[in-house]
């Protein structure tokens, strides 16, 4: 039985024939702009295409939880199929995408690795390190991040050693060096030091889940890797050069350190996400120059004989169409817009302006014959609902889909929407106080002198009488101080009235078939979307029942705020809609479920129930039958379980984990088995294509090393050793293997191996820093 393929970007399966990934939106390996494109042109006229992004989240960690959805300038909706997940994750994802431009960047600058500290935008430090690039796959081990776009075998081993790229075909004896100056910088000994801080951690400079913000996508391939694009004499400040080679010819060239490759441009910027790109055939190269996040930068095209220059002033997220056939793009405007525009890639076509004034990019055709984008109102810092979303089809006029909308939760390629909408409430202060002290206070007025006089008959010596005046100061004090409570409450009563509490509720709406239907008014989060599907789980949003504050208990307005600003709150039950039937309310058990997943036919639902409070939380993985979209059979699959994922209805998942480790156990068929001990979470990869899965056992966190074994995904198959000590490794198809050992990290160097088969194995170098995927893997 073969396993179901997934998205290298974050790991979510998907069908065989899909082009795109229908979590993430990441381009599946044919229709990567790295690789070969099988969309036939009846099918680049069906499919939809999101414009790639890529956010990186540190291997080893869930993907944030966000409670509400947020629409951000120049970012992308997340797929034409998109699903998304915010409460809990299904697998540890390695790169998923947003905008490099909106999420890449630490807030308030860039940080640099080797000092730990920030620098300003403009700045944009290059991150660098040779551990720390080897660190990278001992966390993760198969990046989606330097793709290559193809599993051929054609493709050579990329790896990194003494700061330069190394090449080794797979019928060459010994790599070759493809650059010179390859980080055309120097680095001192602290840079690359990777040794233990002390504590069993490491130090904030090796912050290697950082380093590939900047390093993503610098070396790529074409589909039968005749040609190498990458950057290559990459400044301190991130700028770069980029060339192109081909590969055999370095291979001839032996062990020669030379630059063998041909310069097609330079100032492109290494600490940008999408700097180029290159189609399958890799008979050209898009990439952006001279980028400055003020103003964008130059977009070229070079067709290996001259650079044409597209457009300025253009944004990063730029992209090849999904028939490879057209580029997209914005151009960056003073306000903080953008015109959208289209162009062919061949050099007499025109480009095309789509609208003025954009806001992102939702989605688009393969062919860019249909695209979806989002425009917003003038009044957008008031008005939540500022966004409208429109379509564009060739040789039409646009056409508005969504007036007044706040975000939009899962998208596809047929116009299917899930979205939502904001309710603002402005509420008094006042609205939440008893005014207990209003009677009384009417009968308090400011007291007078006069009212507390009173005349004494006094005598003096010699017998005479005599009237004077006296003043009760005691009771008039006393009065006064009545008063002046009294002028303080109204002081306060005068605030109450006027200061507010900002209440915003949510409600969620589907658009299919050209029309919005209400989903639910009291939206609090969605857990799980997918438009494709009709199908969505959601909490809804209560208010809490009004008790209001006595004003004599209360002295400031801060007192009423805190009280009910929070208000409405979430409920912890959720709901489902299945199919976009009416919603129905998850039975209790699933109360304090998350990671939500469904099987590829959509007769199962999976998920993990949380049990118990503080240490004794555990977690339980258990699944519903999906029947006539209503919820059925309710089946425990195995407790203290510690995340899973799903490989051609297969589930994979972690068992009794403690500091990191735990049983890897898989379920198929209604049965469990076991199938190995002590393994490392993070470092777990199926590559679904051969039905193969590598793991790490008796994983040391200091050395950052373990026992590599790879094993066939098929039910009672036996993991095979490959080797001990093993800090991180590539696979190649067939039953290629290679993999660092020993690596010292205080220089950021290990010895390079490939694995033979049975005992066998070739040492290929030594003082390797890092390597590059041949083949992308999803790890878990």
């Amino acid at each position: 039985m073969n396993m179901a393929k997934f998205c290298a970007n974050c790991g979510a399966p998907r069908k065989e024939d899909a082009k795109f990934c229908n979590k993430c939106g990441q381009p599946s390996p044919q229709s990567n702009n790295t690789t070969h494109n099988t969309t036939t042109p009846l099918e680049a006229e069906k499919e939809m295409t999101p414009l790639e992004t890529g956010i990186p989240v540190p291997v080893g960690t869930d993907p944030v939880v966000v409670p509400e959805l947020e629409m951000v300038p120049l970012t992308v909706q997340e797929d034409s199929t998109e699903v998304v997940i915010l409460s809990g994750s299904t697998v540890i994802t390695e790169t998923p995408n947003e905008s490099e431009e909106t999420q890449t960047k630490p807030q308030g600058g860039i940080i640099n690795l080797m000092t730990g500290t920030k620098k300003k935008f403009m700045t944009k430090p290059f991150i660098y390190g040779a551990a720390l690039l080897g660190i990278i796959l001992i966390a993760g081990v198969a990046w989606s991040i330097f793709q290559s776009g193809s599993s051929s075998s054609s493709t050579p081993l990329v790896y990194i050693k003494d700061y330069e790229l190394m090449l080794k075909g797979s019928k060459q004896d010994k790599p070759s060096i493809a650059t010179k100056n390859w980080l055309d910088t120097e680095l001192d000994d602290e840079a690359v030091d990777m040794s233990s801080d002390g504590d069993g951690g490491y130090t904030e400079d090796t912050s290697f889940y950082n380093l590939r913000y900047t390093t993503e996508h610098m070396v790529k391939f074409n589909k039968t890797g005749t040609r190498m694009f990458y950057l290559n004499k990459i400044n301190d400040d991130g700028s770069a050069n980029l060339y192109y080679l081909n590969p055999s010819k370095v291979a001839k060239a032996g062990e020669e350190s030379m630059d063998q490759g041909v310069r097609i441009a330079s100032n492109l910027d290494a600490n940008q996400y999408n700097s180029f790109q290159i189609p399958a055939s890799g008979d050209f190269v898009l990439y952006l120059k001279n980028y400055e996040d003020s103003s964008g930068g130059s977009l070229y095209l070079y067709d290996m004989k001259e650079e044409i220059l597209i457009d300025k002033n253009v944004a990063l997220n730029f992209s090849l169409s999904g028939d490879e056939s057209s580029i997209i793009y914005m151009k960056t405007l003073d306000d903080e817009t953008y015109d959208l525009y289209t162009k062919g890639v061949s050099t007499k076509s025109e480009k095309v302006k789509i609208d003025s004034d954009i806001n992102s990019i939702i989605s688009y055709s393969s062919n860019l014959d249909k695209v979806y984008y989002t425009k917003s109102t003038d009044d957008d810092s008031e008005n939540p609902n500022h966004f409208t979303l429109y379509l564009r089809e060739a040789g039409k006029d646009k056409q508005k889909l969504i007036s007044d909308f706040s975000d939009v939760v899962s998208s596809t390629s047929t116009g299917q929407f899930f979205f939502s909408r904001a309710t603002v409430e402005h509420s008094a202060l006042s609205e939440f106080v008893e005014d207990n002290m209003a009677a009384g206070d009417l009968k308090i007025t400011e007291p007078s002198y006069s009212d507390y006089e009173h005349e004494v008959t006094n005598t003096d010596y010699w017998g005479y009488t005599y009237t004077t005046t006296d003043v009760d100061y005691d009771a008039y004090n006393a009065a006064y101080d009545l008063y002046m409570a009294k002028m303080e409450r109204d002081s306060l009563r005068s605030d109450l009235k006027n200061e507010e509490i900002i209440t915003t509720t949510k409600q969620l709406f589907l658009y299919a078939d050209g029309k919005e239907t209400e989903t639910t008014s009291e939206l609090a989060r969605v857990i799980y979307a997918d438009a494709t599907s009709k199908s969505i789980i959601y909490a809804k949003a209560a208010k809490n029942e009004v008790n209001k504050l006595k004003l004599s208990d209360i002295t400031d307005t801060y007192a009423v705020k805190s009280q009910f600003e929070n208000n409405p709150t979430e409920t912890k039950e959720s709901y489902i809609v299945l199919n976009g039937a009416p919603e129905k309310e998850m039975a209790e058990v699933t109360v304090d479920a998350y990671s939500f997943l469904f099987s590829e036919d959509g007769k199962k639902l999976y998920y993990m129930e949380s049990e118990g409070e503080g240490d004794t939380i555990s977690d339980t993985l258990a699944s519903w039958d999906v029947i006539e979209g209503k919820l059925n059979n309710h089946q425990i699959i195995d407790e203290n379980v510690d995340h899973y994922t799903s490989v051609n209805d297969v589930i994979w998942y972690y068992k009794d984990v403690k500091d990191g480790q735990g049983e890897l156990l898989r379920y198929a068929d209604g049965q469990k088995s076991k199938v190995a001990y002590d393994v490392q979470l993070g470092n777990t990869t199926f590559y679904t294509d051969d039905n193969v899965v590598m793991y790490m056992t008796d994983y040391n966190e200091k050395r950052l090393m373990g026992s590599l074994y790879m094993l066939n995904g098929e039910k009672g198959a036996k993991g095979v050793k490959i080797s001990d000590d093993v800090n991180f490794y590539n696979y190649n198809t067939g039953t290629s293997v290679f993999y660092v050992t020993d690596y010292r990290l205080k220089n950021g160097e290990g010895d390079l191996w490939e694995y033979l088969g049975k005992k066998d194995k070739k040492q290929i170098d030594s003082g390797v820093q890092t390597m590059l995927p041949i083949q992308p893997g999803f790890t878990f």
